[in-house]
């Protein structure tokens, strides 16, 4: 049943084009047990993940041969299972036949056994390869991005960078304190232990956070401990006036409210209506009352009515390039998406500078690792408008605390 599901799911993601994470709260029924949920998603990522590897020990098999899009899923998912799974060979293939029979005939569930066959008895090699190449087929990870990061960090600091977007995300929160300390909430909820980087961290060691009673309480809310510095790196005070350029969906606002203490103002700012009370409800659950949400593109200054503000968070759109640990269709983007985002960054940007008085703060921050929408955006920015200057710049690599990888950079304007 489970494997039936997955491929349901899978299909769903392929033919429509929706987000994994969308096609997989669809797919998966109430009824199912948390261990048939917990297969099903690991079914359906790992697919999407090592797709690139996956493809390369179908290519020889399949080569020059029109393969359906069901047979492909079967197929991908199948070695997916035979690489990084621990099941037999003859379960796997029986399971495939038996859902390709199912769903398409005993012509396809007869292609399908043979190709697997083939396929499991004979793996590719790896070793005629070069140095990015291959590690682009072993951890799926497109060239074009391996080479990128080889070019601007280096091979060493490339390979560990790529070998962390396929480890398991840490489930990840952060403490409301506007409720209750850290200590408090370890004392109250158990299972839970000390973030590595953000003193405001916990992880979950085993269960579900969206469904946990401290979730359910505003006790605390889900969020990566890198995107946790970003409202701490800004460090409002009660004082202040605040905007949350891109805020929905308002982990960071609502961060910037806890440091506040609920005193203060912040102008919370999204395009969408339905993100905007996606922005509402969180600061509701977490009893957050110093938000107004602004409904609008923060790329038109218009929408601010010439107000300007103390402390400017300007959290970026971008190829979200230190977040493919968690959302690994993002990894087969084409290079072609840094053309558009760009522009729109530097937008952005020249909107957060006209935002901020004379003596105030803007952070910048992005959850991708690529320089050209990182450092290389701050140094234009700065060469555009010469009373900015840099307080403090900082690149976080998701192998260092096993978080997403972000940039986030502090300015002060003269």
């Amino acid at each position: 049943m489970e494997r039936e599901i997955a491929i349901n799911i899978l299909m769903d993601y392929e033919t429509k084009k929706t987000y994994l994470n969308i096609a997989l709260a669809n797919g998966l029924p109430d009824t199912m047990t948390q261990a048939g949920k917990n297969l099903v998603t690991r079914l359906v990522y790992g697919t999407v993940q090592y797709r690139l590897r996956l493809d390369y020990e179908l290519r020889p098999w399949i080569k020059g041969k029109r393969v359906r899009t069901f047979e492909r899923m079967v197929l991908l998912m199948s070695v997916y299972e035979h690489l990084y799974l621990d099941m037999p060979d003859y379960a796997i293939v029986d399971e495939a036949v038996k859902l390709t029979k199912k769903n398409r005939g005993r012509r396809s569930a007869t292609f399908v056994n043979a190709v697997l066959r083939h396929c499991f008895n004979n793996p590719q090699d790896l070793d005629g390869l070069d140095e990015d190449m291959r590690l682009s087929i072993e951890e799926s990870i497109p060239l074009w991005i391996v080479k990128m990061f080889t070019h601007q960090y280096g091979q060493e600091a490339t390979k560990k960078i790529c070998h962390s977007f396929n480890e398991i995300p840490l489930k990840s929160a952060r403490v409301n304190t506007l409720h209750l300390t850290r200590e408090q909430f370890l004392e109250k909820y158990k299972g839970f232990e000390k973030g590595h980087l953000s003193g405001d961290a916990v992880i979950l060691k085993k269960g579900t956070l969206t469904n946990h009673p401290a979730f359910i309480n505003g006790d605390m809310i889900i969020q990566d401990e890198s995107a946790q510095k970003v409202a701490q790196l800004l460090n409002p005070s009660g004082a202040d006036e605040v905007v949350d350029m891109c805020s929905a969906p308002g982990g960071k606002t609502t961060h910037l409210a806890a440091l506040m203490n609920n005193k203060g103002h912040i102008d919370a700012c999204d395009i969408y209506v339905h993100k905007g009370k996606l922005i509402l409800e969180n600061c509701d659950r977490l009893g957050v009352t110093n938000v107004s949400v602004i409904i609008g593109d923060s790329t038109d200054l218009s929408i601010f009515n010439g107000k300007q503000y103390d402390k400017v968070l300007l959290d970026g759109p971008c190829t979200g390039l230190g977040v493919l640990g968690r959302k690994p269709e993002i990894r087969y983007h084409d290079s072609e998406i840094m053309d558009k985002i760009i522009p729109i960054q530097q937008k952005l940007l020249d909107n957060a500078y006209s935002l901020c008085k004379n003596k105030g703060n803007i952070v910048y921050s992005t959850c991708t690792l690529n320089k050209k929408e990182n450092e290389t955006q701050i140094a234009s920015l700065i060469k555009r408008h010469k009373d900015l200057h840099i307080v403090q710049e900082r690149t976080i690599f998701p192998y260092e605390y096993h978080s997403d990888g972000f940039y986030m950079c502090l300015l002060e304007k003269d």
